[in-house]
């Protein structure tokens, strides 16, 4: 089987034999798949087309209701079709939508008639957030490529949601980035027949192409959640979810529009106080200020750039109860590295931002001097360029009080890709750290080619192979490579994945990327069956299994795991899983006393032994469009306790819920107890984790947020408050005033202690 490959390995002295086990696989899956496409397909219906006018007439007041004579002099379109909950019927309630544009603007007007306008879903709620309300959308591809294009979402109270979308980046069968923020404008006004929604896009705020006559590609849909319903004026099936490039309709008339290159300047400052007795250097006010600038180097290539940044607004990473013999992954929050992150992914995860000034042990960011970036695309070229300084600091280290330097570096990433045939690419990626020589991790870069194919609708195929350089293994032989190849193949009912990868043993991307599960090859196939069946109160049901195993670059397991699942949605929008998960792991064998054998004083290798855990798993969720969601987690089985060094089996219970309290107000809140029990049966400890999150949104511009958590375990707790007031001037501008807190108990000098901070941004636009 593919996933016993590592067994014939010993220093990738059998490849030829790996070739041989894997190619019969290959070559049934592929033929399966060749078969599969070349069944009959339904003829598709022609591509729907909507020419819109240019009116020069006074400005348009965007404040939700389509008075002005403009929107009377347009024709509607009318003729939406249901994804959810009816598949293929019209839409449930009356609605219009109006667009014309002048030399400015694109304008949209949404008409939303309701019978039962008492019973609208509007919530307030912060921009790009989830209010889980009735909303209009809208797609334009500007540049009518059917790969590329701009999302936009007004809720029934007008708070915005905006978007990327690149369906042929590779990263699967489509890509939203919601990280991206434009400057539009819109309102929306309830009445008693509905709802009407006024939008208006600057042509400067997007990426057009500067041609005379411009054809986009568009769609616009509505979703009234009540009814858990979404209808679309292009249709969309179940099986696409979300509007594509690729699916579009078409929208003809744009002529003789301005184009801007759009400057924006961003200047901001900052000052805070800090509090914690236990690292008086680290105490007392400071302040500072930067400045980040935008500029639209062509149609559809932007410049970023930012001069001493700060993030104190950003944040903090959840507690987790997951615990891992490796690093385990938090995702950024940063706004200068989330937007236009999907610019620099790759199958393999060889660039992590994080890493840029990562907190010191004191708890301390390192700072970053400064940074710029240029993302976009060029003709067929997908572009993605970044770089950052860190500076030098001192700091004393709260484990042994010793000062100690964290180095400055210097980070370069360039990511190219390449479009190939309808909707696929080849690209390359360099990652680069320097720093002065004689520094821990003082040089350390990746280096990597990729192909992702998407073929049809059904079939994707995305490979890398890297090369990594570091410091700690100097030279470069086959163990400083990477490889990882996986295949998809996904139908509305049927789903089949298998993928390779390896990480030879001198590879180390704890500088750059995030790849920490090095020296081994690993493998891994599942196949999901998900009907669609509508009947006995379910909507779908979805079965599955899977499959994978690591090894060691020498053959030895690592771990493997078998995975068996079910669930399904029923028509009220609930679900049900059940799964089992039967894993072996390999790790360092554990004294009585709660440690792993001491290696220090034997002269042969550390000694392990596979660790079983098999593990069961129930969980029921709440319909996600009410106002209370609720989510029910119970897991139960064996462990290897890494961090606590014992064998044994755990009883996890996990309670999350998302109140909606009217229609400004939105807790979160979540509560995990984890029991733990040494394989002798005796009781070990409880590891318990609190969170809630509380938002309140004043106004469409002014919210407020406090994020705590709690944690505790036979060791001690774990106490921390992040709070923010905001207001924003517009989508990158804004007024942030903010208290963090976070204690230890017994105390640990790396926690933040007390926190307060002011900080504003204003944006100037050229």
């Amino acid at each position: 089987m593919t996933y016993n490959i590592a067994h014939c390995l010993s220093d990738f002295d059998n490849l030829p034999v790996l070739s041989g086990r894997l190619l019969p696989i290959l070559l049934a899956v592929t033929s399966l798949v060749a078969y599969a496409q070349n069944k009959p397909i339904r003829s598709e219906a022609p591509r729907k087309s909507v020419q819109i006018q240019r009116l020069d007439l006074p400005s348009i007041k965007i404040d939700g209701n389509l008075t002005e004579p403009a929107w009377q002099r347009i024709a509607p379109i009318t003729d939406f079709i249901q994804t959810t909950p009816d598949l293929g019927q019209p839409v449930s309630e009356r609605t219009e939508v109006r667009i014309f544009y002048d030399e400015n603007n694109i304008y949209f007007g949404f008409t939303c008639f309701d019978r039962e306008p008492e019973k609208i879903v509007a919530r307030l709620g912060a921009h790009d957030g989830v209010t889980g309300s009735d909303s209009v959308n809208i797609f334009i591809d500007t540049f009518h490529d059917r790969r590329t294009g701009y999302f936009f979402s007004i809720n029934s109270r007008g708070i915005q949601f905006d978007a990327l979308a690149n369906e042929g980046r590779g990263d699967g069968f489509e890509s939203y980035d919601e990280t991206w923020d434009g400057i539009w404008h819109s309102a929306a006004t309830l009445h008693d027949w509905g709802y009407s929604v006024e939008v208006a896009i600057p042509f400067k705020s997007i990426r057009i192409s500067s041609a005379a006559n411009q054809d986009w590609g568009m769609n616009v849909s509505r979703d009234i959640v009540r009814k858990n319903e979404s209808a679309y004026w292009v249709p969309v099936t179940r099986f696409d979810g979300v509007m594509k490039p690729s699916k579009a309709g078409d929208m003809t008339g744009l002529e003789s529009v301005r184009v801007g290159r759009n400057l924006e300047v961003i200047p901001f400052f900052s000052t805070g106080y800090r509090r914690a007795s236990w690292t008086p250097e680290l105490d007392g006010a400071k302040g500072t200020a930067g400045v980040d600038v935008r500029y639209g180097l062509t149609a559809n290539l932007t410049a970023v750039g930012t001069l001493n940044p700060d993030f104190a607004d950003t944040e903090a990473d959840e507690f987790t109860a997951q615990i891992s013999r490796f690093e385990i992954f938090f995702p950024e929050k940063r706004k200068f590295f989330t937007e236009g992150a999907n610019y620099f992914e790759t199958p393999m995860k060889l660039f992590f931002s994080r890493r840029i000034g990562s907190v010191l042990p004191n708890g301390e960011p390192q700072r970053i001097l400064e940074g710029g970036k240029i993302t976009g695309q060029s003709g067929s070229w997908t572009i993605g360029a970044l770089q950052a300084l860190t500076q030098e600091e001192t700091y004393v280290d709260p484990q042994d009080g010793q000062q100690k330097i964290a180095p400055g570096g210097f980070f370069g990433v360039m990511r190219v890709q390449r479009k190939i045939f309808e909707k696929s690419a080849v690209g390359l990626i360099s990652v680069n750290r320097m720093q002065k020589p004689g520094s821990v991790g003082q040089r350390e870069s990746s280096h990597g080619v990729d192909l992702h194919l998407l073929k049809g609708e059904n079939t994707n195929w995305n490979s890398q192979f890297m090369v990594n350089l570091n410091s700690a293994n100097p030279g470069v032989d086959w163990q400083h490579v990477g490889f990882q190849s996986e295949f998809e193949y996904n139908t509305e009912s049927f789903e089949y994945e298998t993928g390779a990868k390896l990480l030879g043993r001198k590879t180390d991307l704890s500088h750059t990327g995030f790849e920490p599960e090095v020296d081994r090859w690993s493998g891994w196939m599942g196949a999901e069956y998900k009907p669609f069946i509508n009947r006995f109160g379910i909507r779908q049901i979805f079965t599955g299994v899977n499959y994978d195993e690591a090894n060691n670059t020498s053959g030895a397991l690592e771990d493997s795991g078998a995975d068996v699942w079910t669930y399904a949605q029923l028509k009220n929008f609930w679900t049900v899983r059940f799964e089992h998960r039967y894993d072996r792991v390999r790790y360092n064998q554990f004294t009585s006393d709660f440690q792993p054998v001491d290696c220090a004083t034997r002269t042969s290798l550390c000694p392990t032994r596979i660790y079983t855990t098999p593990q069961w798993k129930f969980e029921l969720e709440t319909n996600r469009n009410r106002a209370v969601y609720l989510l029910f987690r119970h897991e139960w089985g064996k462990t290897a306790q890494f961090e606590e060094f014992f064998y044994g089996h755990h009883k996890t219970y996990e309670l999350r819920s998302n109140i909606r309290l009217g229609g400004k107000a939105r807790l979160e809140a979540g509560a995990v107890r984890v029991r733990e029990w040494l394989h002798t049966g005796q009781f070990y400890q409880n590891r318990d984790y609190l969170i809630s999150r509380l938002t309140y949104q004043f106004t469409p511009k002014m919210r407020a947020r406090v994020l705590t958590q709690y944690f505790q375990d036979r060791h001690g707790h774990n106490v921390s408050v992040n709070s923010l007031f905001a207001y924003d001037f517009t989508a990158r501008s804004a007024l942030f005033v903010g208290y963090n807190r976070q204690k230890n108990s017994p105390l640990d000098r790396s926690a933040l202690g007390d926190y307060f901070y002011i900080k504003t941004s204003y944006l100037f636009g050229f």
